[in-house]
């Protein structure tokens, strides 16, 4: 662009040596007003091409005399062909209607360019003709036609009723056009720029040409930043439309994480309450049934003297079902406190052989009932520990409960050993019914059996699991199971042989 620039400060200031002045002078206020719309274009901001393009094709005629229309075609990439966008000028409203393919049919040779006789669909046609050849080379190209040519349209069309207020052959053809290309190094080709004369064959002289080349790169870069302007603003039109979804779709979350959070309330407040119902049922219903345990208990010892066999076996189930209710209510009474973390560890040194021997003896009776085989395996080279040693017991009697409870022939067997130095494994092995694979990720789960049907063979609320995991965390331990369907299954415990008084609630 810069060495057009100069071309046109030369032509403005008389500095052209290959025109004379009489091309220059006359022409220095026109001239001037290009050079002004040199800088208009490059300094405007227009973001709408199809106005930017008008400025062009309209300041150019304006500007040139000799310019009796201009037009602009520019590259459609999609179609791989030039397209006539813009036009301006005298007669302007007939290059549409020729539309630069060729108002006339193909191979008539209406003119020579350059000694050649060519058609005018070759000249005009924007696939072949003047205006590719241009775009396609970035060469600018003069046409001019001469006499003979204008003759020659005469003579084969010697009226015409569309124009009738000029001459003939210029209702078809221009006597003179200029072309060139659209391009800049920033913007590359972008398609033509041409202006013509329907009547002077001479009408564009060096001057003019040079005014035109000049505006050719200048139209680029213009052009160029219009796109980009209207790729900027499509952009900046997309991200606030994207801001305003966001808002809106921030502003939804909003409403659904207050929601939530609100949901989370009334759910915590629901167990809560739920907690609290299972605390005061359990506490109100152990009081009595605790009565009625001690009176089944003096009963019993009296039965030899006041009681008939009949009386007996009735007092004995009323004890052994109380029994029965008073486990359902602790394990209720736990649960609700485990909940509210009202639970809270007692940690001292106890022998944990001794401990294990004495809760199995506890519970051999109830194994022998069912002709149960239970074993006792404990190999321990330092037996004491720091931990609790109620929580401990409560869950070693759940798990001997269970082992129990769910196997009818085999046996039981409860281990205990040392892991390391640190920690201490306690396991409690059945040949019950065992659990299914598909059981083995929830059972320790609240409320969670594996027969949850009503007719189901085993009692239980599906508590002490859960309550056994709860507690094996609280002394800073582990728990998992292994199990076959039909086979058994094994409860494993790891524990720290001392527990950390910082865990201690």
């Amino acid at each position: 662009m810069g060495k057009n620039r100069r071309q046109v400060i030369m032509i403005l200031t008389g500095q052209h040596t290959d025109m004379g002045k009489e091309s220059i002078s006359p022409q220095l206020p026109q001239q001037l007003d290009i050079l002004q719309l040199l800088t208009n274009l490059t300094n405007q901001r227009f973001t709408h091409l199809p106005d930017l393009l008008e400025v062009i094709v309209r300041e150019v005629c304006n500007t040139i005399d000799s310019a009796q229309f201009c037009l602009i075609a520019l590259y459609n990439a999609q179609a791989q062909q030039l397209e006539l966008t813009t036009t301006a000028g005298i007669g302007s409203e007939r290059l549409p209607f020729l539309k630069l393919n060729g108002s006339l049919e193909s191979g008539d040779p209406l003119w020579g360019w350059r000694g050649e006789s060519i058609s005018c669909d070759e000249n005009f046609n924007t696939k072949s003709g003047l205006l590719t050849q241009v775009f396609a080379t970035g060469i600018a190209q003069l046409f001019q036609r001469t006499r003979e040519e204008i003759e020659c349209v005469i003579d084969d069309f010697p009226s015409c009723s569309l124009f009738p207020c000029v001459p003939v052959f210029s209702q078809f053809t221009p006597a003179s056009m200029y072309a060139v290309a659209i391009k800049s190094a920033q913007a590359g080709q972008l398609g033509v720029l041409a202006i013509g004369n329907w009547e002077n064959p001479h009408a564009f002289n060096a001057g003019s040409q040079s005014l035109l080349d000049a505006l050719g790169e200048v139209a680029a870069i213009a052009i160029n930043n219009t796109i980009m302007l209207q790729v900027l603003e499509e952009r900046e039109e997309r991200l606030a439309r994207q801001n305003e979804i966001l808002l809106e779709q921030n502003h939804e979350l909003e409403t659904i994480r207050q929601q939530i959070q609100l949901q989370n309330l009334q759910l915590l407040e629901a167990a809560e309450l739920k907690s609290q119902f299972l605390a005061t049922t359990s506490h109100e219903l152990r009081t009595p049934l605790n009565v009625i345990l001690g009176l089944s208990q003096v009963l019993l010892r009296q039965r030899s003297s006041t009681l008939s066999e009949q009386q007996i076996e009735m007092v004995q189930r009323i004890l052994n079902n109380g029994n029965h209710l008073l486990s359902i209510i602790e394990d209720m009474l736990d649960f609700a406190n485990v909940e509210a973390g009202n639970l809270s560890l007692q940690p001292e040194e106890f022998n944990l052989a001794d401990l294990v021997l004495t809760t199995v003896a506890e519970h051999r009776s109830l194994a022998e009932e069912k002709l149960l085989d239970l074993q006792v395996d404990v190999n321990l080279t330092c037996p004491l520990i720091v931990n609790d040693s109620d929580r401990l017991r409560q869950v070693l009697v759940k798990l001997l409960l269970n082992a129990i409870k769910f196997t009818a022939i085999g046996g039981v067997k409860v281990k205990a050993w040392e892991i390391s130095s640190e920690r201490i494994a306690i396991a409690v092995q059945d040949t019950g019914i065992g659990i299914a694979p598909d059981y083995l990720e929830c059972i320790f789960e609240q409320f969670r059996q594996v027969d949850q049907s009503n007719s189901r063979r085993y009692e239980g609320m599906g508590l002490g699991l859960a309550i056994t995991k709860s507690l094996v965390q609280m002394m800073q331990g582990t728990i998992s199971v292994t199990s076959n369907l039909g086979e058994g299954s094994t409860f494993h415990i790891e524990l720290p042989k001392q527990i950390s008084l910082q865990w201690v609630i």
